[in-house]
């Protein structure tokens, strides 16, 4: 009985190492806080990828973040931004640049569910 108590307080021990985050490469930088989606309006006139938050406000982002950031459809991502107004055929949505932009992240790093890709 001894044997299978030591056994039992091991697995215990172990587990919360086992479901521990370690990796900070994975934590998400703090500064980018608004949930958006990525949105796909290249059917539409001088449009192409913007930005769609969670109150149904598009957003037209512009500068080297987004420009460099490989967009898909339906991804979910947290961003900052600062307003700045910029020529826009598309004119869904207010100009803005980025300052931050990274793919909305779960537990321990992994991609958020929902990804609708």
């Amino acid at each position: 009985m001894t044997r299978r108590l030591l056994t039992l307080l091991a697995a215990v021990a172990l587990v919360p190492l086992a479901l521990s985050c370690q990796d900070s490469q994975n934590e998400p930088n703090p500064d980018c806080k608004t949930v958006a989606t990525i949105r796909n309006l290249t059917g539409l006139d001088g449009c192409g990828f913007v930005l769609e938050l969670a109150d149904g406000k598009r957003l037209e982002p512009h500068g080297e973040l987004w420009q460099h950031y490989a967009k898909h459809d339906g991804e979910r991502v947290t961003i900052s931004y600062v307003n700045e107004p910029a020529a826009s055929i598309c004119m869904v949505g207010e100009g803005v640049k980025l300052t931050c932009i990274q793919i909305q992240v779960g537990w321990c790093g992994t991609p958020a569910a929902n990804q609708g890709r």
